[in-house]
């Protein structure tokens, strides 16, 4: 025996106490999580309503330049506490700084809008629903890879690693923003002034909100109306439905977090995939409407949702998918409509509010989600998912009522736009 052994002793822990320490460690993790949550749902959703109104008057490029710089600065202090961390135990209270650079910036609510404000603005009427369908495929994607792909790069190098690597990513957009994308609103469209000034101003959202609700000639605000409250339902339902989701299918079909991570990873390619072929084989070779293409998309989720509602077989779940395969032109079809119904002056406060409903949305979802699963567990575990049915449908509803005002309006450009 060595002789300085009689100062060192093994100290076995229990596998019980080992569960109730991860038990404790999981609950004070998910409060954290949960207040990170809320801060990059809600406080976005306030900025976008004055960067929408705002961008119509002095551009998309500076927003787009600001969003990517609170993202390079988030993974600065990312990197900055990992470091940190590595010497000495810090509170993990305090990784909720790396949130304030991103969400005051108007985040991934603010990034999304602008996008689609930028294709709206650059593309043709015939190319713009198309463009739109590539730039939601293309997200969907890097969302994909770099889900997948972050898990073996932590498990393999780490967090500090990981998390330079995304700093590194984001200012290669950062760069490739500043130096190749140029202002899509044409030159004498742009108001001169303090940009900064201008921007605290709450006018902006009273002139957001007087133009959403303002009357329009024909039948344009219910069209805009119909089409935001779909994209906002779509959206709730889709929250609701991920943060009960796994407990049903472990529930339900004994999935492990593997065969939930393999379930995710092929929804995300199956959307892909059929947003492609259904813009290619639908839109391009039979000449599908835009509405048309909006009806078959909310049709397919109704659909998806009812076999995801009554799947006895895991199985299923995957046939809901294939079912479900043109969920994903749904929205780019949706912005498509709201583009072609308003003027280019006035996008992006309609895409603001859009945006904005669509990220505070989840906080009524996740509740109500939560508590009919609660409430059917033990009987019925997949019960909630007839709460998606009937939202789905309802938006399918006012799809069909904006395809009926198009074929009474035909004769008009816009409507003439939605309708090819």
């Amino acid at each position: 025996m060595p002789p300085n052994a009689s100062h060192f002793s093994v100290r076995i822990v229990p596998p019980m106490r080992l569960r109730q320490i991860e038990g404790q460690v999981q609950e004070y993790a998910s409060t954290i999580t949960m207040i990170s949550s809320m801060l990059e749902s809600t406080v976005p959703a306030v900025v976008s309503l004055f960067l929408g109104p705002w961008s119509d008057k002095f551009g998309r490029r500076p927003i787009l330049l600001s969003t990517f710089t609170g993202y390079f600065i988030s993974a600065i202090i990312l990197v900055v506490l990992t470091q940190i961390t590595a010497a000495v135990n810090i509170s993990p209270w305090w990784f909720l700084l790396s949130c304030v650079p991103s969400v005051f910036s108007g985040g991934t609510c603010a990034l999304i809008t602008i996008l689609y404000c930028h294709v709206s603005d650059v593309a043709t009427e015939n190319k713009r629903a198309m463009r739109m369908v590539t730039m939601e495929a293309a997200l969907g994607l890097g969302m994909l890879v770099g889900g997948v792909a972050s898990g073996y790069i932590y498990a393999a190098t780490g967090a500090s690693t990981l998390f330079i690597l995304v700093g590194s990513i984001i200012s290669i957009a950062l760069i490739y923003v500043y130096f190749f994308v140029p202002e899509s609103l044409k030159s004498e469209d742009l108001q001169s002034g303090s940009r900064i000034r201008e921007f605290f101003r709450l006018d902006l959202v009273k002139v957001l909100v007087r133009t959403c609700i303002r009357k329009r000639e024909n039948y344009d605000r219910a069209i805009i109306w119909f089409v935001m409250m779909s994209l906002t339902l779509c959206v709730f339902s889709m929250e609701g439905e991920s943060t009960v989701n796994y407990m049903f299918m472990r529930k339900q079909f004994d999935y492990t977090v593997q065969d939930y991570s393999v379930f995710n990873a092929a929804r995300a390619v199956i959307q892909v995939v059929g947003s492609t072929i259904a813009m290619i084989l639908l839109r391009r070779l039979l000449g599908l409407s835009t509405i048309t293409m909006t009806l078959l998309a909310f049709a397919c989720c109704v659909l998806e949702s009812t076999v995801r509602a009554t799947a006895v077989y895991g199985s299923e779940m995957y046939l809901a998918l294939i079912v479900g395969m043109m969920r994903g032109v749904m929205s780019p079809m949706c912005k498509a409509i709201l583009s072609h119904v308003t003027p280019s002056s006035e996008l992006g406060k309609i895409f603001s509010l859009t945006t904005s409903l669509q990220s505070i949305s989840p906080l009524g979802a996740a509740p109500l989600y939560t508590a009919v699963y609660q409430a059917t567990v033990d009987f019925y575990p997949g019960i909630f998912n007839f709460i998606s049915v009937g939202l789905y449908f309802l938006c399918y509803c006012m799809s069909a009522a904006v395809f009926g005002i198009q074929k009474s309006m035909g004769s008009n450009s816009v409507y003439q736009a939605i309708g090819s």
